[in-house]
């Protein structure tokens, strides 16, 4: 059964060779012969690019819309987070008014 599946992979491998190389049904001659293969791996390459450029332009401008937080959230935060006790949280809470 293992020797089975090791020949389907090398079948399945020389066939996607043929065919990034171009000489699977074009004859393999001229332009449409070795550098076919290669300009659809470059398409690709081209359109991942261009998709995570867009995907990191929206994340960095999400990312600048972040508003500045007020001292009170931030006091708050610090607080629930472990940050400050709760004397020091009711003394700068008193400052903060």
């Amino acid at each position: 059964m293992e020797e089975n599946k090791k020949v389907w992979i090398w079948v399945f491998v020389a066939v996607a060779l043929l065919f990034l190389f171009g000489s699977f049904g074009m004859g393999g001659y001229g332009m449409m012969g070795f550098g076919m293969g290669f300009g659809f791996i470059f398409m690709l390459l081209f359109w991942g690019v261009l998709i995570w450029l867009v995907i990191t332009l929206v994340n960095a401008a999400q990312s600048g819309k972040k508003e500045e937080d007020d001292p009170s959230t931030i006091l708050k935060k610090r607080y629930a987070s472990g940050k400050i006790t709760k004397k020091q949280y009711e003394e700068m809470k008193k400052e903060l008014k």
